[in-house]
This record gives C-alpha cells, sequence and structure tokens, in this order.
C-alpha cells in the first residue's frame, strides 16, 4: 500500500470516527518515514463541471481566439491563460502592503469555487469576444 485516505472527525484534540482504520494505518506503516497530510473535507469540483469547462468553455475560448485575434491555440493554452487570469492565491506583504499571486490547480477548487471561476471565465469571453457561453444546463445546439 502506496497512500491511504481516511476521513474523521476531530473533536477536543482527538479523531471521532474511523479511529480503528487509523491505529491500522499507523501499525502498516510502522517503520517506514510517512508524510501526513490533514485538510478540512471537501466537495471538489465534479467531473461534470470538468467536462463542461474543457468541453464548453475551453473550446470556445479556442474559437473566439482564433476568429479575433488570429491565433490557433490548444486547450491547455486556453487554461492556462484563464487559470492565469482567475485561479490563484494571493500572499500579502504585511509592511509594504504589496500582493504576490500564486498558481493555483482548479482540481483544488470547491463545485462552488469552480462555478465562480467559469462564471469568470463565462464573463471574459462575453467582454472580449462577444462570445456568449451557455450555461451548463442550457445545452448546446450543433448545426
Amino acid at each position: 500500500m502506496k497512500a491511504i485516505t481516511i476521513t474523521t472527525d476531530v473533536k477536543n484534540g482527538k479523531f471521532t470516527k474511523n479511529t480503528d482504520r487509523i491505529a491500522k494505518a499507523v501499525k502498516y506503516f510502522e517503520g517506514k518515514t510517512i508524510d501526513i497530510t490533514m485538510k478540512k473535507q471537501s466537495q471538489y469540483r465534479s467531473n461534470q463541471q470538468n467536462g463542461y469547462y474543457f468541453g464548453v468553455i475551453i473550446p470556445m475560448t479556442i474559437t473566439a481566439v482564433e476568429d479575433e485575434w488570429g491565433e490557433l491555440w490548444n486547450s491547455d493554452e486556453a487554461h492556462e491563460m484563464f487559470k492565469t487570469m482567475f485561479l490563484y492565491n494571493e500572499k500579502v506583504n504585511d509592511k509594504t502592503g504589496e500582493i504576490v499571486k500564486t498558481p493555483k490547480s482548479s482540481t483544488e477548487n470547491s463545485t462552488k469555487e469552480q462555478e465562480v471561476y467559469h462564471e469568470k471565465c463565462r464573463q471574459f469571453l462575453k467582454e472580449w469576444f462577444n462570445v456568449d457561453v451557455p450555461l451548463p444546463n442550457e445545452g448546446i445546439l450543433f448545426e
């Protein structure tokens, strides 16, 4: 076994569920150097959201860039543009007030964060290219 993920709750500084699984995992890794990662459980972006993004927003971006800028982009380039514009964490220097943007992956987005990201992408396409991207529930009719 290379890795294991166990969901639990913490109350008064102690794990409250799956404690037997946690104990077994600790025994399994006995004598080994391990990494322990703790993070708040979240509902990450869904497969449907990912499909909508790469199946609708990104192709419409590639078409808009070609039509308006005369450039041939692939999906990675379109995705990188949106990530640069809308997908980052901000670190503030308390002494100077300067802000540094650090990259973030869309895989880290919750379902709500992913919807906000999609909306920013749709707004950008409307403002820059006058392209109306359909919402996921609107469907797309191909001719």
